[in-house]
């Protein structure tokens, strides 16, 4: 499970990030103690850019530079990362912390947590840097940090942490790290306007999340671009049509979706598996509707609500129509053949 997101952040999308989490552990043998120990640290991290972050990007102007949170799961061991602005004159005391919690042993973080807590006590953004000592103390790692300059004002803070079930060494790790760097893959969403892009298994308990989480976005928007009927209809379409037609292998629906912001357009991609012999059926559905004028278009959606699909096992039916008549331009719809069993089915819409 892969999941990268470049936006707004809250309490709900945190929520709704754990769900997510915890259906990479349901069919593995993971122990509920590791579990409990990734959902901790996501949580947290996430957190972190909710409480540590002092700048208003729509105000100060640095909208290019949103919250930044990824979590991938690459055989059982867990990457996590996140990024937020922060004001230059906070680097100093930040690098401060972290250096010094990277030089303490398991029972001297115990210390100093236990110590912060209770001589410092908890302020507005959650104590004296106890969110830090505990993703050190959950994690058994060193925090691995970095300080990108965005402005003479301005800098990007991003924390990275690595749990794996194989015990590693510090230099392995970081290794793994420099694999998954989260300056790269947020300049890579960055760059190409992308607020989220999940891979993974698709079923309902992924896909509502997934709703959500784009939902809470859209409303935060700095453009004052929100909610859009018809956004959120091509999504659900889009979703659902690779739960419910999407190659099922090992008990599981794998798929790659993305929505990004450019132009005052949303635009949405996705990439399923799906058996070779409904590809035919599937295609010259798709392409008899790209044919289509609105009015005839239109009509075939009537038919097809009183005489059903032509085709009901492989055609293309209402849910494309539906993405067809909403899309502001043409989608794109593509097949790649992969072997002799699957193809792998593109969508790409504007809305």
């Amino acid at each position: 499970m892969s999941l990268f997101y470049s936006g707004y952040f809250s309490d709900e999308i945190t929520v709704r990030l754990i769900d997510l989490s915890e259906l990479s552990f349901s069919n593995g043998k993971s122990r509920a103690t590791m579990r409990k120990k990734v959902s901790f640290l996501m949580a947290e991290c996430f957190q972190n850019v909710i409480r540590h972050t002092d700048v208003d990007p729509e105000i100060s102007g640095e909208d290019r530079y949103p919250g930044f949170f990824m979590t991938r799961n690459v055989n059982g061991n867990y990457y996590i990362a996140s990024g937020n602005l922060i004001r230059n004159s906070d680097i100093g005391n930040l690098r401060s912390k972290i250096d010094n919690i990277n030089k303490l042993g398991k029972n001297e973080l115990k210390s100093l947590y236990m110590k912060v807590l209770g001589t410092e006590g908890m302020s507005a953004k959650g104590g004296a840097g106890l969110g830090l000592i505990d993703m050190a103390r959950k994690s058994g790692r060193k925090l691995d940090a970095e300080f990108l300059s965005v402005s003479e004002e301005l800098t990007n803070f991003y924390l990275q942490i690595y749990i794996d079930q194989d015990g590693l060494d510090e230099e392995d790790v970081k290794s793994h790290l420099q694999e998954s760097r989260a300056v790269y893959l947020n300049d890579l969403l960055r760059t190409n306007h992308v607020i989220l892009a999940y891979q993974g298994d698709f079923n309902q308990d992924s896909i509502l999340p997934l709703l959500t989480m784009i939902d809470q976005n859209m409303s935060a928007h700095p453009s004052g671009k929100g909610f859009n009927k018809n956004l959120y209809h091509v999504m659900v379409e889009i979703l659902q049509n690779i739960m419910h037609h999407g190659q099922v292998e090992k008990d599981k629906t794998e798929g790659v979706f993305s929505i990004g912001f450019m132009d005052n357009l949303y635009y949405v991609d996705a990439a399923n598996y799906i058996d070779n012999n409904h590809v035919p059926a599937f295609r010259k559905s798709i392409q008899d509707f790209l044919s289509m004028s609105s009015e005839n278009l239109k009509a075939e959606y009537k038919r097809i609500l009183r005489e059903g699909p032509d085709n009901p096992n492989g055609g293309a039916g209402l849910g494309v129509i539906d993405i067809i008549r909403m899309s502001r331009q043409r989608p794109e719809f593509r097949f790649e053949a992969i072997d002799d069993h699957k193809t792998l089915f593109y969508i790409k819409v504007l809305v």
